[in-house]
């Protein structure tokens, strides 16, 4: 069925429901980033399949809205005869425009979170149309060749890479919820729950999890809601009374007929609104919080950091051979984007303790390398050719830790252009990466960091500049981040972030340099000969070089000279004992010093 039909079709169960409009996110029943082949609505309707974007349809028209990382890429994946293409700050506008007062615009419950459908109420309240639940969903409705659900068991996040036990992690729940005084906390995001329970699964590609949700007692006691036929009785045995296993078709009822006179806490961001109307009845009492299991997985303990440094040290083997290959093969003009990709998931997939990719690699050559999150595809799979930059952003999920890592790869001679502007976007990786700040600095505060030598020659780029990474979780985690708005959450000792600034000139190629960082603290000496000072800095845990051929060491400081000379000295004595002759002497003769 091609987009015509498709959106023909559901403007027709729009009028036999008797609305005008249906809002089509791309979050899925869980709040997942990366979401199940079911899951894929918008995809499915329009064919944009990037992480984060929304869809409106209504008798008369529809628009899909995306941030600036997926500009490029919803122009080149959506019928724009069909669907307008716009900035998500046009959203307001647009609904303004075309939705009028009195027209009926339903929505998922189970798709929108509480504090989306709050921001929809507030459109709704402006322009007097009425926002309304849909008894079914309505893509699920005309989807008619809709995959099934996978149901793959789950399975137990050993304590060697844990770190911690499940007892151990409800301590924290549990004087959360004594501070909030409340009775139990509902708990919408699947990421957190598998973190409590020390579990895993398959349900998703790129994160290993089991969806499922979650009541949490005061009394420490759980109440899971999930596909039971996911969970083995080892699974079920491990929790003894501590945890009690209901079939996700349950939910529902339970929490309305459970559930009664109690202060329930739920997070408005990680949770459906349709939990609303399950709970908010029976004298329960709803109250706002954010979900503490957040805060908590995020300051990794040693267990979770240990383990990121091995699984690092692995990738890093990993990466440097394919890095050796494309440096030998590119140059030919023969190696496919896509061909690049695999290469670079073999190596993986050699290493121990290697589960999955961490997302779909990025291998953009020349003008592809522009679109931020560009994903090659049998229509676009483009040749490597001389004279093009290539940018490869990667990672893997190991058993013991989560890794993230771009590299921009000159083939064959770059322009001045491309080294000035590479030059400018490695100053600011590693302004970051030496940044020494106080203790209760957001991340906010320290993007202009990465930011300013590109701003110098009035550039900039369009995306954060760091965010959280999971410990065999999603490699997108908060709360922390580093972006000119940031969460105004401080960065805390153990918190793991990515440092990926960038720049992409449209239709020409494109350029990011990312590691990942451990926040640590560090000792300052007292200018006036008093106490040491205590503070925060970044250790770097990405070991891969840099490529020089694009580095224009006449724009670097001493300093940054040596920030460079230190980095590849350490990546080559970390990975040349891993390495087979060739790829080490070829890393030996890329670390060489500036």
């Amino acid at each position: 069925m091609d987009a015509n039909k498709k959106l023909t079709q559901l403007r027709v169960a729009l009028k036999n429901a008797d609305a005008f409009a249906y809002l089509i996110p791309t979050s899925d029943p869980f709040q997942n980033e990366y979401r199940a082949a079911v899951d894929e609505r918008l995809a499915w309707l329009t064919g944009f399949d990037g992480s984060s974007g929304f869809g409106i349809v209504t008798l008369e028209k529809a628009a899909v809205f995306v941030d600036g990382r997926y500009t490029l890429q919803l122009q080149n994946q959506i019928d724009t005869t069909l669907f307008e293409a716009l900035p998500i700050e046009q959203c307001d506008t647009w609904v303004l425009s075309s939705i009028k007062a009195g027209d009926v615009v339903l929505f998922d419950p189970l798709l929108f979170n509480i504090s989306d459908y709050k921001k929809w109420q507030l459109r709704a309240n402006q322009s007097g149309f009425t926002l309304m639940p849909a008894p079914v969903n309505l893509i699920d409705m005309v989807w008619v060749d809709k995959p099934w659900t996978h149901n793959d068991s789950a399975f137990l996040h050993a304590i060697a890479y844990a770190g911690k036990t499940f007892l151990e992690k409800r301590e924290g729940i549990v004087h959360f919820l004594q501070q909030h005084k409340a009775d139990s906390f509902l708990i919408g995001n699947t990421e957190s729950l598998n973190w409590l329970l020390n579990m895993r699964g398959y349900d998703l590609p790129y994160t290993p999890v089991s969806n499922m949700y979650g009541m949490f007692h005061k009394n420490g006691t759980i109440d899971v809601f999930c596909r039971l036929s996911n969970m083995s009785p080892d699974v079920r045995s491990a929790f003894g009374c501590e945890v009690c296993f209901h079939d996700l078709s349950a939910c529902e009822a339970f929490l309305k007929t459970k559930v009664r006179g109690k202060v329930i806490l739920v997070d408005p961001s990680r949770t459906p609104v349709a939990f609303v109307s399950y709970v908010d009845c029976n004298d329960n009492t709803l109250s706002f919080a954010s979900d503490p299991c957040g805060l908590l997985r995020a300051i990794k303990n040693p267990t979770e950091l240990r383990g990121f440094r091995q699984a690092h040290l692995r990738d890093g083997v990993a990466l440097t051979q394919f890095l050796a290959w494309i440096a030998q093969e590119g140059k030919k003009g023969e190696v496919t984007e896509i061909e690049a990709a695999d290469y670079l998931e073999q190596c993986r997939r050699a290493q121990p303790l290697f589960h999955s990719l961490s997302f779909p690699t990025i291998a953009g050559a020349g003008a592809n390398g522009a679109i931020v999150h560009y994903r090659a595809t049998k229509e676009t799979n483009a040749q490597i050719k001389p004279n093009q930059l290539l940018l490869v952003d990667s990672g893997a999920q190991y058993l013991d830790g989560t890794t993230d890592v771009t590299r921009t790869i000159a083939i064959g001679t770059p322009t001045t252009e491309q080294r000035d502007r590479f030059t400018r976007v490695l100053k600011g990786h590693i302004a970051l990466a030496q940044a020494v700040f106080p203790h209760n600095t957001c991340g906010e505060q320290l993007d202009v960091l990465a930011r300013q030598f590109l701003w110098q020659v009035g550039c900039d780029y369009n995306h954060g500049t760091g965010h959280g990474v999971g410990s065999f979780l999603n490699v997108h985690e908060g709360p922390q981040r580093i972006a000119k708005s940031g969460t105004r959450v401080p960065l805390q000792p153990g918190m793991i972030l990515s440092n990926e600034p960038g720049y992409y000139k449209t239709n020409e190629y494109g350029i990011r340099i990312e590691n990942l960082v451990v926040v640590v603290e560090t000792m300052l000496e007292s200018g006036g000969g008093g106490e040491p000072i205590k503070m925060l800095a970044f250790e770097t845990l990405t070991l891969a070089p840099i490529d020089k051929d694009l580095i224009c060491i006449e724009l670097l400081t001493y300093d940054e000279k040596d920030w460079i000379n230190r980095y590849h000295q350490h990546v080559y004595t970390r990975l040349a004992p891993y390495l087979d002759g060739h790829t080490r002497k070829w890393l030996k003769q890329v670390t060489t010093v500036l």
